[in-house]
């Protein structure tokens, strides 16, 4: 099984540990920023198989930082994360094609049944 790989926009470093800790021992290669300015940069370089989006972020907000992911990669697939959920921002976000959205505070389960979901492969 060739690794799969999870890039995680959010501008909490205890979320980013969180996704890299617990996604790396099942395989996955994960990476992130903590801004969507920093992480359109680095996605024009790398084609993540997942991508981890929280909506509120500094400077370049989740939407349009999905939009930008979109111009780039139409096909990946985009979760949100937010603590939110009744934020306009959600909707505007699924409007663009967001896969689902994970609320704040969500456990490594809840990430995990979305992977298996994507069937990105299977995951313990």
């Amino acid at each position: 099984m060739a690794n799969k790989s999870v890039f995680v926009i959010d501008d909490e470093p205890q979320i980013q540990s969180l996704f890299s800790e617990a996604l790396s021992r099942h395989g996955y290669n994960v990476s992130g920023t903590l801004d969507g300015e920093t992480a359109i940069r680095e996605l024009k370089s790398k084609k993540p198989d997942l991508i981890f989006l929280d909506l509120r972020l500094p400077g370049m907000d989740g939407v349009q930082t999905l939009e930008e992911i979109r111009h780039l990669y139409p096909k990946i697939p985009v979760v949100l994360i937010t603590a939110y959920p009744r934020d306009s921002l959600v909707d505007n976000a699924i409007k663009l094609g967001a896969f689902a959205c994970l609320v704040k505070p969500f456990s490594m389960a809840d990430v995990v049944a979305i992977i298996q979901t994507l069937a990105l492969d299977q995951v313990a």
